[in-house]
């Protein structure tokens, strides 16, 4: 049986993938991320062109526009009260 791809973008990334970009978002660029990871850059880098080519996004902020359902939470972020 032949898996069919996911029709949400945001699912085609892999969760390595989806790990990368968050810590890219928190450490604030690629070498910190692949520095708090344990990775080299161009692992990183590589790590983000493959989730830009398989959600179709051509700049990292569209990768992280569509990635968002599956970011986690940011630390130490105050949710409004409810």
């Amino acid at each position: 049986m032949t898996r069919r791809p996911s029709r949400l973008p945001a699912a085609r990334a892999t969760d390595r993938e989806v790990g990368v970009v968050a810590a890219v978002l928190v450490a604030g660029s690629e070498k910190a991320a692949a520095h708090r990871l344990g990775l080299s850059h161009s692992t990183v880098k590589h790590h983000l062109a493959n989730a830009r080519s398989k959600v179709g996004a051509e700049t990292t902020a569209q990768l992280v526009w569509i990635l968002a359902p599956r970011l986690p939470e940011p630390e130490g972020v105050i949710q409004p009260d409810e």
